[in-house]
């Protein structure tokens, strides 16, 4: 029987198929997490500016002037920096996702193709069993009316 012969094949599929779900999910975490990270930096970002600004209308000195802008310098790398990360991790998460939909596709083919085995098997039977019933009948009826 076909159907059954395609049982671990479908098995091995339908694990593929999870696993790649699975990987997919934990790096939508990632992407949260690294999400997070630049939205955190861009606040320090903005809090440390308007620090800067606050500091200018206040009296601030040169010295800590410069240390403001300097350190808001840095944070302005680290904002680059995540946010070129993040789109390393879309593109990740991109092929994650088509790699899932591969592996999805090829399980429900392989069962569409079990369920086809299945029904033609079905029919195959169903020909053996009317074909068995309809001989047995002829011979009952040859053995009622015999010539």
């Amino acid at each position: 029987m076909k159907s059954r012969r395609l049982q671990p094949v479908i098995k091995i599929a339908k694990e593929r198929e999870e696993d790649a779900a699975l990987a997919l999910s934990e790096y939508r975490k990632v992407i949260d997490q690294q999400e997070a990270k630049l939205i955190e930096l861009r606040q320090y970002q903005a809090e440390y500016l308007q620090r800067l600004r606050e500091g200018g209308r206040n009296g601030m000195n040169i010295a800590q002037i410069n240390d403001y802008r300097s350190f808001i310098a840095r944070l302005s790398v680290a904002v680059e920096q995540q946010e070129a990360q993040l789109v390393a991790c879309e593109v990740q998460l991109q092929e994650k996702n088509r790699a899932w939909l591969e592996m999805r596709a090829r399980h429900q083919a392989l069962g569409k193709v079990t369920e086809r085995y299945r029904q033609q098997e079905d029919e195959a039977r169903e020909k053996k069993e009317q074909a068995e019933s309809d001989e047995r009948s002829q011979r009952m009826g040859r053995n009622r009316y015999p010539l």
